[in-house]
């Protein structure tokens, strides 16, 4: 399936966008050599890594909607959410995957797809529970409860901070007998995300600027509410 996104049922992929349109050379002419999972928290530069890729010609997979529904008593199952993905046909769809729960089943990945390349976004702690706190603050957003032990970022913040630097080690020793799997990206802080990823996914660095997405300025313009308007329209969210 070449463009799985254009689909209008399509609920889990990353929506087309400029990078989209911009890859779509090295969508038709390059396959990519293994899957990628964004094994980072959200609020980490998550959705600009998912731009990059759709840049870099790779089809990709947003949030898994329905596995909220498969969360028993707060806990993640991570076999029943692959299950989920496999029934759905996501992993023969896409090529990369990003956000909610990827990142919450990445041993599983890694036992079902042991070549595929892990990137763990990172970004500093203060600055990830501000923006988590200002994005989500006590909202009940799907998974959160599960990953968290609380919907309120604000009043626990040291338990989001906590869940957040314990999930950076655990990734890291995971991957320490297979580092060649694994890269440690900073987004928000780095001039050089290209050097860094390209050679990791073993494809040449484009003559692009590396996207940044979902900053306020932007999420807020007239241009990005008309887009999301059209794309609400054209997949009956």
């Amino acid at each position: 399936m070449l463009f799985p996104e254009l689909h209008k049922n399509e609920k889990n992929s990353m929506k087309p966008s400029r990078e989209f349109l911009l890859g779509l050379s090295s969508r038709l002419f390059r396959k990519p050599k293994n899957k990628v999972f964004v094994i980072g928290f959200h609020k980490t530069g998550t959705s600009s890594l998912g731009k990059a890729l759709q840049l870099l010609g790779y089809k990709v997979c947003g949030s898994l909607k329905e596995g909220s529904d498969l969360l028993m008593a707060n806990e993640i199952d991570a076999k029943a959410l692959i299950t989920c993905a496999d029934q759905l046909g996501l992993f023969s769809k896409f090529d990369a995957f990003q956000d909610t729960p990827w990142f919450l089943m990445y041993k599983e990945l890694y036992e079902r797809f042991p070549k595929a390349k892990f990137i763990l976004t990172w970004r500093d702690e203060e600055k990830w529970l501000s923006s988590v706190q200002k994005h989500f603050g006590t909202g009940n957003f799907p998974y959160h409860l599960a990953i968290y032990g609380s919907l309120n970022s604000i009043d626990d913040a040291a338990q989001y901070a906590l869940t957040y630097r314990m999930h950076r080690d655990a990734v890291i020793d995971f991957f320490k007998d297979s580092s060649e799997n694994l890269l440690v990206l900073d987004i928000m802080n780095s001039e050089n995300n290209w050097n860094l990823l390209a050679p990791f996914l073993e494809v040449k660095s484009p003559n692009r600027s590396f996207p940044h997405a979902n900053k306020a300025s932007y999420r807020n313009g007239l241009w990005s509410r008309v887009k999301r308007s059209l794309k609400s329209v054209y997949y009956n969210d």
